[in-house]
């Protein structure tokens, strides 16, 4: 399933809501469910039993685990029979059972993650950036920590942004730098999670944005912490448009990348030659501490596909576009 969180307006205001992705119909869960029970049973329930099964929030929804997914894909198929028949059906309480993608405003999958963890799993962008942010070269290029532990930080959930929503150059900075990388969702909470048993806790898989300064950042990281202004502030961390079931990826060790700058291909490859894989990540953070339902993690990016490495820059007025193969294309507008 691609699923997504969205904001819809109606005539009582905007609601957040979740839905799934039908060609160019997004289905609405919890009204499409609500009308299913209806259909099928007491209709007076039926609203009170879909907020239980599939409610209208995607951490809550997560929460339900193998019964609400199989209760989503039921759904699906109940409201595709119905549309078909009605492209303006109805529930029981005149409730929208799907929109276009033109009434929606696009939120992250999860719009604020209880805990991000972003990680450089493919360490040759490690390298490269040792070299060409920091000058470092030779043996102390790749420390020898970063072969036996996955390199991650935790950004701050306040700067997640979403699909089509504009990112805001940063006032402080002259030089704005992207990194499209694979993103990973928690599905189930867990601690002290066993590498093999580590796939069952992901929910799903996005692609993220994890923007940079890079006037910023060497600076920052010269007092041993960090990354902090240089890579938080507002629409810092974009993710999306979709969360897609692992059952549509299959294997992730390498998914093809394409960016394009207005239009034009920046960088088209895979993401491969990872150092460390997202069940050793999960195993490694969840060592005496809660991975909770929604919890976010990045995988870094590929070599060479950040701005900085091939010394092309974005400015205000860019349209960036990342493509992974079999989860869309997130698409944002640089503003200042």
């Amino acid at each position: 399933m691609k699923l997504i969180s969205y904001e819809v307006q109606t005539s009582l205001g905007y609601f957040n809501r979740i839905g799934a992705v039908q060609g160019d119909k997004i289905i609405d869960l919890n009204n499409s469910y609500a009308a299913l029970l209806a259909d099928s049973g007491d209709v007076y329930s039926s609203k009170r039993v879909a907020d239980g099964i599939i409610p209208p929030d995607m951490v809550m929804f997560l929460e339900g685990g193998k019964p609400s997914m199989e209760a989503a894909q039921k759904t699906i198929q109940y409201a595709n029979d119905r549309l078909k028949k009605d492209s303006l059906a109805l529930g029981a309480f005149g409730q929208r059972l799907s929109f276009t993608r033109q009434e929606i405003r696009w939120l992250a999958p999860v719009p604020k993650p209880h805990m991000i963890r972003d990680g450089i799993l493919l360490l040759d962008h490690y390298k490269v950036g040792m070299e060409r942010l920091f000058k470092i070269t030779g043996k102390d290029q790749i420390p020898e920590a970063s072969k036996t532990m996955p390199i991650f930080w935790k950004p701050s959930r306040s700067a997640v942004g979403a699909h089509l929503q504009d990112i805001v150059w940063p006032k402080y900075s002259t030089k704005l730098d992207y990194e499209f990388e694979l993103g990973i969702y928690i599905g189930k909470r867990g601690k002290d999670i066993t590498v093999e048993n580590a796939a069952e806790h992901i929910a799903g898989y996005t692609i993220f944005n994890d923007l940079g300064l890079r006037d910023i950042q060497p600076a920052e990281l010269t007092l041993r912490m960090g990354p902090a202004k240089a890579k938080d502030f507002s629409t810092s961390k974009i993710m999306g448009p979709y969360l897609v079931t692992p059952d549509e990826i299959g294997s992730v060790e390498n998914l093809r990348l394409i960016i394009r700058v207005n239009s034009e291909i920046w960088f088209d490859g895979h993401l491969g030659n990872w150092a460390f894989t997202f069940e050793q990540f999960i195993a490694y953070v969840s060592r005496d501490e809660f991975l909770e339902v929604g919890d976010f993690f990045g995988s870094g990016p590929p070599a060479y596909s950040a701005g900085f490495e091939i010394n092309k820059w974005i400015k205000p007025g860019d349209l960036l576009e990342c493509e992974i193969e079999s989860l869309g294309v997130l698409c944002n507008k640089i503003v200042k």
